[in-house]
């Protein structure tokens, strides 16, 4: 029985069978998650994205230890011989694998919930100021759902670093403005941005249009509006950072 014919039949099928129906049947997936008001509906999805993300830093961390430490030491090689040992002395700590592991899982992490909050918080007042009946639980557990393409890119880099041996330092469409030296581009916004540009990422907003239809009953041309709202409003955000700090540490540098 199909993710259609059980929810046509006012039986909400298992997790494990949406987690597979948000990929061939978006729209009775949403309608039979929102039917069921359990935290599970937006923990599980959550928990998934979480697993991934954790696997895809494992395998990325020994790689971003390694263009750290060539980061530091053409820092150290301005400093004095004596200054660059009690430099290098108290930064090893911070160098080592666990704690770079830890550090980077715990911004990942925060940035991930913040990110999806922002995200459940503009679609449902969106939402309202268009006229939909939404409530901010169903938006923001719809939120998690329109997320899974991302713990499918988490997977896929990490299955990239194993097989390349390397990471991945430009992502999506970044390369078209990337110019080699890491430190240089993470200052330029454009590469910020033409970074979240991906297959990912296109197939998240595709499921927001697809969610936004089923949670607050819109046409898909008015969630398609909703949707292109918010997409510009997370790529302006993504970039601000960039262009707030960017050329404070180019100017310090």
């Amino acid at each position: 029985m199909t993710t259609v014919e059980t929810a046509s039949n006012d039986k909400t099928p298992p997790l494990w069978q949406l987690l597979f129906g948000i990929i061939d049947r978006p729209a009775a997936t949403f309608k039979a998650v929102l039917a069921r008001r359990k935290w599970t509906m937006w923990a599980v999805p959550l928990l998934v994205l979480l697993l991934c993300m954790t696997a895809m830093m494992v395998v990325r961390t020994p790689y971003d230890m390694e263009m750290a430490q060539q980061q530091l030491e053409r820092q150290l090689s301005t400093m004095s011989p004596d200054q660059a040992e009690a430099a290098r002395a108290g930064m090893e700590t911070f160098m080592s694998f666990p704690v770079r592991l830890a550090m980077g899982l715990i911004t990942a992490i925060i940035m991930l919930l913040i990110g999806i909050v922002g995200q459940a918080a503009i679609l449902y007042f969106g939402a309202l100021v268009a006229g939909g009946e939404v409530e901010f639980g169903p938006v923001f557990t719809m939120s998690t759902w329109t997320r899974l393409p991302m713990a499918i890119y988490f997977l896929v880099q990490a299955i990239f670093v194993l097989v390349a041996q390397r990471a991945v330092n430009t992502p999506g469409l970044s390369t078209l403005v990337a110019t080699g030296d890491l430190m240089k581009d993470a200052q330029n916004p454009l590469f910020m941005l033409l970074g979240r540009l991906d297959p990912f990422w296109l197939w998240h907003l595709f499921l927001v249009v697809v969610g936004l239809s089923v949670a607050a009953k819109f046409s898909r041309v008015k969630s398609l509006v909703l949707t292109i709202i918010y997409a510009a409003l997370a790529l302006a955000l993504t970039a601000l950072p960039t262009l707030l700090f960017g050329g404070l540490m180019a100017g310090g540098g």
